[in-house]
């Protein structure tokens, strides 16, 4: 339990100077150049525009699950590419299409290819899921057990059901994705103006998601807690 808590605050602290890092490389260095608003205006009228983005996307997120790269990384960089609004609404269509593939591909294996996978959380969470069904869904993609492929694999391959999945997929995914939103566009507002209130500002809604994502692990069920 305490390890799986200094984990938790780890991976949060290493958000964080992620999140500070990429705003003074685009700062400080010449790829500070692609933040001009002129280029992004262009970048982002461009992607908009073509007939081809929504594909062109969803090929990223194939991508990047195929690879293992972490979900919520393109997601950010979404946000701050595309704004809150449409970063959100681009993020949440990347995340169930990738999610989607990986289900797909673990309910065609069925269990017995993949049980290497299948830790004892995992299966606790697999186990908690069939028997609360959707709420039990919510609930996993607001404290993930594991990285998003594996576990999507994983739930493909239990047998849940699909709707079960999608539904709650999204509507678990949503709320970190509106916070991602709100990150986002503070990360740019501190790309073209690094002044202490910005930084700060940026600084508090980080901590401020890792005091959230705290409070929630606190009152999982116990069966989707770390050993």
């Amino acid at each position: 339990m305490m390890a799986g808590r200094r984990r938790t605050w780890l991976i949060w602290l290493l958000a964080l100077a992620v999140v500070l890092a990429f705003g003074a490389l685009w700062r400080f260095t010449p790829l500070g150049e692609w933040t001009q608003p002129e280029k992004v205006a262009a970048q982002i009228e461009t992607l908009t525009q073509s007939p081809w983005a929504p594909l062109t996307l969803g090929l990223i997120y194939l991508a990047a699950t195929a690879v293992m790269f972490p979900i919520i990384a393109l997601n950010l960089a979404l946000m701050v590419a595309l704004g809150p609004l449409w970063g959100v609404l681009a993020a949440l269509y990347g995340t169930l299409l990738a999610g989607l593939a990986a289900y797909w591909i673990g309910r065609s294996f069925g269990s017995k290819p993949l049980r290497g996978l299948a830790t004892a959380r995992v299966e606790r969470a697999l186990t908690f899921i069939r028997n609360s069904g959707l709420p039990g869904m919510i609930l996993l993609r607001l404290v993930p057990v594991a990285p998003y492929p594996v576990i999507n694999l994983m739930l493909g391959a239990g047998g849940i059901g699909l709707w079960v999945f999608l539904a709650g997929t999204a509507l678990g995914v949503l709320p970190s994705l509106l916070v991602m939103g709100v990150l986002g566009f503070q990360l740019t507002e501190v790309i073209n103006d690094p002044s202490a209130a910005n930084i700060g500002f940026l600084v508090a809604l980080v901590l401020a998601c890792v005091a959230l994502g705290w409070w929630v692990k606190r009152r999982l069920p116990s069966q989707v807690e770390e050993t």
